[in-house]
């Protein structure tokens, strides 16, 4: 484990798993994960477990963490969490695993299967399902999702762009 100086470019890439927590101060920062040639059965995933704050909310700050895998909030997550992030899981979810709650033998993850409040300022993109609860009281109770309007024209370093306009790409004619 370490702690590394943010790039001029505003680009982390990193070929394994990714802690990401701490804040960020007139920074505009990419962290990705992936390795290459893709496999499924070893995509990095990058994880938060601690708050990710910007310091400013008018587009100065602005973080984008790009996973191959899957973008995970940890089994001992803060019991509140903020996350200030464009999230972004290409081949998985962004989300929180079920921890199973106390009772019924071993294996159980009390107290950390049930948490109080989550709050994303961003936005998610994810290539599955994503959910930060369960229907049965577990994961994170009150889940504030806010979208940061400044990521439109202000987007991180490097980062995937949609648009309003189509390109082709190729043209074939089929008879």
């Amino acid at each position: 484990m370490a702690n590394y100086s943010i790039p001029a470019n505003g680009l982390i890439f990193v070929e394994d798993n990714v802690w990401v927590e701490g804040s960020v101060n007139s920074t505009r920062v990419t962290i990705a994960s992936g390795r290459f040639p893709d496999n499924p059965s070893n995509r990095p995933n990058v994880v938060v477990n601690n708050d990710l704050l910007y310091t400013n909310y008018d587009g100065t700050d602005v973080v984008a963490l790009i996973s191959q895998g899957h973008v995970h909030v940890g089994m001992v997550s803060d019991t509140d969490l903020r996350i200030d992030a464009a999230l972004v899981a290409q081949n998985g979810r962004v989300g929180r695993f079920y921890y199973r709650p106390p009772g019924g033998g071993q294996n159980r993850c009390s107290p950390y299967h049930s948490r109080s409040s989550i709050t994303l300022y961003g936005m998610i993109a994810t290539a599955i399902r994503y959910g930060f609860a369960y229907t049965d009281g577990n994961g994170y109770t009150t889940r504030n999702i806010i979208y940061d309007a400044n990521l439109l024209y202000g987007p991180p370093p490097s980062f995937p762009l949609t648009s309003d306009q189509y390109e082709i790409l190729s043209w074939e004619e089929v008879r």
